[in-house]
């Protein structure tokens, strides 16, 4: 079953900040335009689209027969070693952690129905 996530942590705040950053770009250029379509803006803010829209398709977790694949959109799929565990929940929120080497950890969080 293929779930997919949001990642946390210092790489996602880097990830999701770049991306906030060519949305802004976007409404500041769109807004301090004086012709009624700016095309710059248009570009900039498609290109925001389309970087979301890859993020949200490649980031996720997907259980293959007896193994966990994780999948972020700057990395390659890689097999867990270890079960991730699971640091908190609220309402439909789900936090883990999962540590992919010595060097690396990597938190993500899950939105699902509870049950």
């Amino acid at each position: 079953m293929k779930k997919h996530l949001f990642f946390l942590g210092k790489a996602g705040t880097i990830y999701y900040s770049w991306l906030m950053v060519l949305l802004f770009i976007s409404l500041i250029i769109a807004l301090e335009g004086n012709k009624a379509i700016m095309w710059p803006a248009v570009i900039i803010g498609s290109i925001f689209l389309v970087i979301a829209i890859y993020t949200f398709l490649c980031s996720y977790i997907k259980e293959e027969k007896n193994s966990l694949l994780l999948k972020l959109p700057y990395k390659k799929k890689v097999v867990l070693t270890q079960k991730p565990q699971k640091v908190a929940s609220w309402h439909a929120f789900y936090i883990y952690h999962v540590e992919l080497s010595k060097y690396e950890a990597v938190n993500y969080m899950i939105i699902q129905k509870k049950g």
